[in-house]
């Protein structure tokens, strides 16, 4: 179960990127089949999710690196370890 809990915020992105780059295309298709304007709705639709799974993608990643940053600057102000840390030992 905690194998799951590491992968959830790489799931949601995926989920996430998925849908900003199938809802907008696919709206863009039935627009073009509607109006009969061949590539140009499919086009600004793909473009339109590119740019919205980019910037899902970043603000996504950018929590989880923050996440990620929050617990080792705590621990590095206190001097305490996490659990399941190995020592360093100079031989």
């Amino acid at each position: 179960m905690k194998e799951v809990g590491r992968r959830g915020p790489i799931l949601r992105m995926g989920c996430m990127v998925a849908l900003a780059l199938i809802v907008p295309s696919c709206i863009g298709l039935w627009l073009d089949h509607r109006l009969g304007t061949a590539p140009l709705f499919v086009l600004a639709g793909a473009l339109v999710g590119i740019l919205a799974a980019t910037v899902i993608a970043v603000r996504i990643a950018g929590r989880e690196i923050e996440a990620l940053g929050t617990p080792l600057e705590a621990e590095s102000a206190t001097g305490k370890r996490q659990e399941g840390e190995k020592e360093d030992t100079a031989q």
